[in-house]
């Protein structure tokens, strides 16, 4: 299914494109927007695939940093035309309900390139210290799942395998008549 929404994406009318991305399970959905172009698709689409509760915050941040908000993070809102300021009101949406938790992280599905979420959160603490503020700033608490390091898990204790419930009740009975 996903081939054909991606073969007729461009062709459909924004109404036939909800429906068709309607039909898609979640996983399909998050698949499909992660490579989703925001710039040549309809805002009304785009404000259907903000509002899905289905997205997950990898997916919620992988389609905010496609509309590639650094350059127009620090204009002022009257600066826009009319086309981007329907656009920037998606990334607000998508900023906001980012920071506010909607979008549940997921760990299989990471955000691909996790530089790019640095590197925005750096810059956001630079701009702070220069004492500016951007129009979209994203809590670092809330993003900090999909960026952190992974650590190895220390493991203690046994290191073979644990005996089954039968053989633990019964093994200190014959260890005990060994000895």
């Amino acid at each position: 299914m996903l081939a054909i929404v991606q073969k007729d994406w461009m062709g459909m009318a924004p109404d036939r494109q909800i429906s068709m991305l309607k039909k898609l399970k979640p996983e399909m959905l998050c698949s499909f927007i992660r490579r989703i172009e925001p710039m040549k698709t309809d805002v009304a689409v785009l404000r259907w695939i903000a509002a899905r509760q289905e997205l997950d915050l990898g997916t919620a941040l992988t389609l905010f940093f496609a509309f590639d908000p650094g350059r127009l993070n620090l204009l002022p809102r009257n600066a826009y035309p009319k086309d981007l300021q329907d656009r920037c009101s998606v990334i607000d949406v998508l900023c906001q309900r980012i920071n506010c938790g909607f979008y549940i992280p997921i760990a299989a599905r990471k955000i691909e390139d996790q530089a790019q979420v640095r590197d925005w959160l750096c810059r956001q603490e630079q701009d702070v210290e220069i004492g500016r503020r951007g129009r979209w700033v994203l809590n670092d608490k809330i993003v900090a799942p999909l960026i952190a390091e992974r650590r190895e898990r220390v493991t203690g204790g046994r290191v073979g395998p644990r005996p089954g419930f039968i053989q633990g009740i019964f093994s200190p009975l014959f260890v005990s008549n060994r000895a």
